[in-house]
């Protein structure tokens, strides 16, 4: 079983915008706290969204509600080039609770039109957040006019503990993480969430909190100038050895030889 993974830097803050393009995109199961929209440019690409596969073409648009899980997979002969964007739901907070509520007849919309296909492919992470939230709501009003809002959506609640899982997690990764403080949090035995998790994710719980933090302390390495103490401090280690020792044993390296490669790179 692959592992679930779990994007924390898609979640942690407000005012979370990003816009990126794949080619040929494969990317394995995961899920995180924002919404999501991809545009198929060209090609194809093959879409999973909790147990529905979707094929993507060209002009095809795909919305996918927080905490959804999601993979992509490209042919190996025939593959596209998608623009993906992800955000955080306070920057459509007017109609956020209705997508999330209610039930979309589907997630995607096929061949859109080319004024919003336009639209989306102009856009870009540096323009300003009045422009940024027009975008948002023009392209969201595409599937908010489908909303049934006689049915609500039952998804969200049958993956409701793994979701609270992961939110926990991210809400206290400078912090130790431990399987009983999260079974104390949700209200659950120890014994059960550690079963449920390995069984769900496809990794040991203490495995998985180790990866996550390493991951986090990735990105931490990469985008600030924080310390090497002050990163270990914030993803949860008690120790600067204890931060060095678990980094190697997943990286191969050192935190500082793993930020000295990056600032190689830069340069």
């Amino acid at each position: 079983m692959e592992p679930l993974l779990y994007e924390i830097e898609h979640g942690i803050g407000t005012g979370h915008f990003m816009l990126y393009e794949r080619e040929n995109h494969v990317f394995p199961v995961h899920m995180h706290r924002c919404y999501e929209f991809v545009l198929m440019v060209s090609g194809e690409m093959n879409m999973r969204i909790e147990k529905q596969e979707y094929l993507l073409k060209k002009g095809d648009l795909v919305l996918i509600k927080p905490n959804r899980l999601h993979s992509y997979d490209s042919p190996q002969e025939g593959g596209g080039k998608c623009i993906i964007c992800v955000f955080s739901n306070d920057l459509i907070a007017a109609v956020s609770d209705s997508l999330m509520k209610y039930k979309l007849p589907s997630p995607l919309i096929h061949e859109v039109p080319t004024f919003y296909r336009q639209m989306f492919m102009s856009m870009d992470e540096n323009k300003d957040m009045a422009t940024i939230k027009g975008f948002l709501y023009t392209i969201c009003g595409l599937f908010y006019q489908d909303i049934d809002f006689s049915s609500e959506d039952n998804v969200a609640k049958d993956s409701v503990l793994l979701r609270d899982i992961f939110i926990y997690l991210e809400n206290n990764i400078s912090e130790a993480c431990t399987l009983k403080g999260l079974a104390g949090a949700l209200g659950y035995h120890p014994a059960y969430i550690s079963r449920y998790f390995t069984q769900t994710v496809g990794l040991p719980f203490y495995t998985y909190v180790q990866s996550i933090k390493v991951d986090r302390a990735c990105y931490l390495l990469t985008n600030t100038q924080d310390s090497i103490l002050s990163i270990a401090i914030q993803c949860g280690f008690t120790t600067l050895s204890s931060f060095n020792r678990t980094f190697r044993i997943a990286k191969g390296m050192t935190p500082r030889e793993y930020r000295q490669t990056i600032d190689t790179r830069i340069k």
